[in-house]
């Protein structure tokens, strides 16, 4: 099996992490490529193959697909992913965990990953 992640699923669970640990609403793209990379890292440390999938389009239709979420930003470090007014981490986990796949939810939370989240880079 392989495990596709996508832009919406990274940039979701970025923020729910991140809102879970200051309330920051914010992520940039460059900390966002730095916890996918650590979140394939934990997949393939469980003999699971994964591809992380971001691209200019990706991110194009993540934001027409999910405006309601999330929408682009720059902010000091660079441009990222803003979480919309209103949308709280219950709302997040209920939209972009209940699908996920066991050990990619587990790579999501690992402390490894998330500890890439919580770097001077993320706001």
């Amino acid at each position: 099996m392989c495990v596709y992640i996508e832009i919406e699923d990274l940039a979701a669970n970025a923020l729910i992490e991140i809102l879970k640990k200051n309330g920051e609403r914010f992520v940039t793209y460059k900390t966002l490529e730095e916890y996918g990379a650590k979140v394939i890292e934990r997949l393939t440390e469980k003999n699971e193959r994964a591809v992380l999938i971001l691209s200019r389009e990706s991110t194009d239709r993540m934001l027409r697909n999910y405006s309601d979420f999330f929408m682009e930003e720059g902010q000091g470090d660079g441009m990222g992913i803003r979480l919309r007014e209103g949308i709280t981490t219950d709302k997040l986990i209920k939209r972009f965990r209940g699908y996920l796949a066991w050990d990619a939810l587990l790579a999501f939370v690992d402390k490894n990953s998330v500890a890439k989240l919580m770097t001077p880079s993320y706001a």
